[in-house]
């Protein structure tokens, strides 16, 4: 858990939707400094709601009002629910900032081709992440950090669910034990069936112990995943 040692770096997070407002919820694990903008006052008094302390309601499509934000330096999220409002915004983003990193979310292979082409520095493709699975945590309320993950790590990755087969190296074994790094993989989270259907964040700081028919939420590149599988039906 990070604690008093959250990244001081300001995000700015443009859109708060549905998607947004989840992007917030993640974000706001490891960053301490996250200012909200939204075209529309019904996002932003629902940002106030949800405890956002600096949000502002903003023209998104005037340069001038992006620039009085302090774009310089900073990390600027696209969030919005319309992609084709994301592709126009990181268009604007990249001709009137310096020095910062500009990110934003896709929901196609098209629209990710679109926004990498004009200058995206990280695109969060929704499409192409196997099985959607970066969809389902998103909107999982439980889930407080895959993106900070995914923005600190190129691209090329995935996110796969991995149950747990019987008799395998984890079977008794406990989070802390394993150090999922030295397999190329993030462990994101957990869905332990005996306790239902809820995500368990790992970032909470529970030490769960790891049994047959768990599911692993990870994040890697393809062939670290498919070896950690492989290794996992290995019997013990």
């Amino acid at each position: 858990m990070l604690g008093s040692n959250q990244e001081t770096r300001e995000i700015i997070l443009f859109g708060y939707g549905k998607l947004g407002h989840r992007v917030y919820e993640m974000l706001s694990a490891n960053f301490s400094n996250i200012i909200v903008a939204d075209s529309r006052e019904e996002a932003i008094e629902r940002a106030k709601e949800d405890g956002v302390v600096t949000s502002f309601h903003i023209d998104m499509t005037d340069d001038t009002a992006l620039e009085e934000l302090g774009l310089n330096g900073k990390i600027l999220f696209c969030s919005m629910d319309d992609m084709s409002l994301n592709i126009f915004l990181v268009l604007s983003l990249k001709s009137i900032s310096t020095d910062s990193t500009i990110i934003s979310v896709s929901t196609s292979a098209e629209n990710t081709r679109k926004l990498k082409f004009i200058g995206a520095d990280k695109v969060i493709d929704l499409y192409e992440s196997s099985a959607n699975r970066i969809v389902d945590i998103i909107t999982r309320p439980a889930v407080t950090r895959v993106l900070d993950e995914i923005i600190y790590v190129d691209n090329g990755i995935s996110i796969e669910e991995i149950e747990i087969p019987p008799n395998s190296f984890l079977e008794s074994k406990y989070v802390y034990e394993i150090d999922f790094r030295e397999y190329g993989l993030i462990l994101i989270g957990i869905t332990d069936k005996e306790l239902g259907e809820d995500f368990i964040f790992v970032s909470r700081g529970i030490n769960h112990k790891f049994d047959a028919g768990d599911i692993l939420v990870l994040l890697g590149e393809s062939t670290a995943l498919e070896k950690f599988y492989t290794m996992l039906t290995e019997r013990k």
